[in-house]
């Protein structure tokens, strides 16, 4: 069984449904990560419904359009550092009194924290802050052999990517494969760094962004 949370109801309940419409088994709420009181009710309440989390995959995530820094908007920082950075994890520190020993732990990065691009100032630090909180927690939590990982996907064919005009076309110009990265390509990836067939991975990051980093 699985549990979710989003901050989008609507699209949270298309998920639900999906799950169930394969077979699978879900509960869900809806909560804003970056609100600490919201998030560990949520994750309170449905871990007495789901039992011991063997996995947990901090996935939330914004990204605004790109901004020069002489332009830098203070607010819309607060909310990316909020999302991208503490959001994620807060999922992870808050979920740690109902994960098993031997569990796992999963942030979404980004290529960007790796090789960033002009204008995206507040996610870069973001992404790049998670990708090396997630590194210090991989170290801490290793006595209880929890294991942390980070997925750091490029290019990746979502709403959020084509919500923001010239951002593909832009984008792909950098990725020496030439295409968008499939959203289920990430998930794949996702679930096996999530299970037993990884567990000697920890504090390690994986890229998915067709070649983007490799230079």
């Amino acid at each position: 069984m699985v549990a979710g949370i989003d901050v989008d109801g609507d699209a949270l309940s298309a998920t639900v449904d999906r799950v169930r419409e394969l077979g699978g088994q879900i509960t869900s709420c809806v909560a804003d990560v970056s609100d600490r009181q919201a998030l560990t009710a949520a994750i309170d309440s449905m871990a007495g419904e789901v039992g011991p989390l063997h996995g947990v995959f901090a996935n939330a995530g914004v990204l605004p359009p790109p901004i020069p820094v002489e332009a830098l908007d203070w607010q819309e920082w607060d909310l990316v550092l909020g999302v991208n950075l503490t959001g994620a994890v807060m999922t992870l520190v808050s979920s740690l009194g109902h994960v098993v020993d031997g569990g796992s732990l999963l942030v979404n990065g980004s290529s960007l924290a790796i090789r960033p691009r002009e204008g995206r100032l507040a996610y870069v630090a973001a992404k790049a802050g998670l990708h090396a909180a997630a590194r210090a927690l991989a170290l801490e939590l290793a006595p209880r052999r929890i294991r942390v990982n980070v997925l750091a996907p490029g290019l990746t064919d979502t709403p959020m990517v084509r919500r923001i005009p010239g951002h593909i076309e832009s984008g792909l110009s950098s990725v020496p494969l030439g295409e968008l990265v499939a959203p289920e390509e990430v998930a794949t990836l996702a679930v096996h760094l999530l299970s037993e067939d990884s567990r000697h991975v920890t504090g390690a990051v994986f890229s998915v962004d067709g070649g983007r980093t490799a230079g």
